[in-house]
């Protein structure tokens, strides 16, 4: 009988613990990253009793079996932060408590900057993670706190320049013509660029042979730095006096001769012949080029410098029909070390009949001086081909213009803002433009979630009984991925918690009649002996 007693106790006992856990669980409904737990009953060692059909067993109550915690998925609450974190399925963030340095686990993902740019929850914990290398921008080395500097990003030295334009096939023909100079009444009386064609530049020397009333005209080629080349051209024809010779021998000149020539001796005219203003300090590059297009490059010290390319069609091939252009990469002085207009580099261009660049577009590297103290002899790579980025440099009758330009430099930059992507990189944009890849977030997970340690302040701990913890990126090793600008609420549903009170409160009300009805039954024991 006595025993009846005890059985109703324990059950007083295992549902008050039971409405106890309920409490908790409603009590923190509103808890970021909260899993619900719940009370779980056992029956206790029972007694042998003996009976006309032999032996059987009676009951002696019940005990609290375990309070386990339910790590279902919590609804996700949006957030203007971008540094609020939520995690979409397993896992837990790693944290670090600067007071102990040990390693705690929590699904809320309340994170902020400190004053020192740690990234921290509101207990002051740091998130942990792995940093990302600049150059190969993938996370290396081992789980360390989590620190975003408020320096300024490092400047990046322009290494490349991309740029694809249209040149005009028909374009006017840029430069100027040189002057006549020998004897008086020479074999040619004047010479002009022929109509729609293009003379090479160089030193031009004509010569007169009577015997044969032969005009032959020579030039040596020059390039755009002004020095020769080492090749040239010759073009000869039997003349007569008194006339103009359109496109003379396919020269590109128009050459009109002496009206008294062939009367007189071979001779040798000095001609200084077509030729540019080249790109110099005393010279204008705007007034001898087709086409020109600028873009922003950087120097090792991350300042900005224009860096202007000129385009001027040098010349045209029959044989086979090809339009070559001439590019000129030029400083003005106020970015040139010198202190003075400077030409950086040069090369050609070569289309065929279809506008199609066929040789000329691959990287050529150029070496910049630039001014203020930075590096000397930057070289950059000038692209005009496919290898630009932007398509291709082409040669139709449309106006000159430009498609495409780019350049991999940038100058020094301050941190505005970070966001996190679903694969936990931690990214920082700044105010160049530029956005790095800093960190990742690691996560963690365990075999026995279950049996961690709950500490308070939403952490957890790692037991012998929930093993060691396992760790990888989000979305890696079935661990959930991260949305940033992101809570994940309390899993606690009221309705549920709400039921299990009652049943809680009635388990506690029916065990509290045990025991008052086992002590009316002592009750009426005793009176048998009045």
């Amino acid at each position: 009988m006595l025993s009846s007693f005890f059985s109703g106790i324990s059950g007083l006992i295992a549902n008050s613990q039971s409405i106890n856990v309920v409490g908790n669980n409603i009590a923190n409904v509103n808890t970021v990253g909260f899993k619900g737990s719940r009370a779980t009953f056992e029956d206790v060692l029972y007694q042998s009793i003996s009976g006309t059909s032999g032996s059987s067993q009676v009951g002696r109550g019940t005990a609290l079996s375990s309070v386990d915690t339910s790590f279902g998925q919590g609804s996700f609450e949006s957030t203007s932060e971008s540094t609020d974190l939520a995690i979409g399925g397993k896992g837990f963030f790693i944290v670090r408590s600067q007071e102990s340095q040990t390693n705690y686990y929590t699904r809320a993902g309340q994170f902020r900057f400190d004053a020192d740019g740690y990234m921290t929850n509101p207990a002051g914990d740091i998130l942990q993670g792995r940093q990302i290398d600049r150059t190969t921008n993938a996370p290396y080395g081992v789980d360390t706190d989590i620190i975003i500097s408020q320096a300024p990003s490092e400047p990046r030295a322009t290494e490349f320049i991309g740029m694809c334009v249209n040149l005009q096939s028909n374009a006017d023909v840029a430069g100027t013509m040189g002057t006549l100079s020998g004897v008086a009444n020479g074999s040619v009386t004047s010479v002009s660029v022929s109509e729609g064609k293009y003379p090479r530049v160089g030193d031009y020397t004509i010569s007169y042979t009577a015997a044969t009333s032969t005009l032959t005209v020579q030039v040596a080629h020059r390039d755009p730095t002004g020095a020769l080349t080492g090749t040239s051209d010759t073009y000869s024809a039997v003349v007569a006096a008194g006339t103009t010779y359109t496109n003379f021998d396919g020269s590109g000149l128009d050459i009109t001769t002496d009206a008294a020539m062939i009367d007189a001796a071979s001779r040798t005219i000095s001609f200084q012949g077509f030729s540019t203003d080249y790109v110099s300090a005393t010279r204008n590059p705007t007034t001898t080029s087709n086409y020109s297009s600028s873009v922003t490059a950087y120097d090792s010290l991350g300042q900005p410098h224009v860096v202007t390319v000129y385009f001027r069609k040098a010349y045209e091939t029959t044989t086979p029909q090809t339009s070559v252009w001439e590019w000129m990469a030029h400083l003005d002085a106020a970015d040139s070390a010198t202190g003075a207009n400077d030409l950086a580099g040069w090369g050609t261009l070569v289309f065929n009949n279809n506008g199609a660049l066929t040789s000329g577009g691959d990287a050529t590297s150029v070496s910049f001086d630039f001014s203020q103290g930075a590096n000397p002899g930057q070289a950059i790579d000038l692209v005009f081909g496919s290898g630009s980025g932007g398509g291709t440099t082409t040669q139709y009758p449309i106006a000159s213009t430009t498609n495409f330009q780019t350049q991999d430099g940038y100058p020094p930059g301050v941190l505005q803002n970070v966001t996190v992507s679903a694969e936990g990189i931690i990214s920082g944009h700044y105010s160049n433009g530029q956005i790095l890849n800093l960190y990742q977030i690691t996560l963690a997970n365990f075999n026995n979630p279950n049996g961690l340690t709950k500490e308070g302040s939403n952490l957890y701990s790692e037991t012998i009984e929930s093993g060691v913890a396992y760790t990888n990126a989000p979305g890696e090793g079935g661990l959930g991925k991260i949305s940033a600008n992101s809570l994940e609420q309390s899993n606690v549903d009221l309705a549920t918690e709400f039921v299990k009170m009652i049943i809680a409160q009635r388990g506690y009300q029916a065990n509290s009649r045990v025991i008052t009805t086992t002590d009316e039954v002592l009750q009426e024991l005793m009176n048998i002996k009045r």
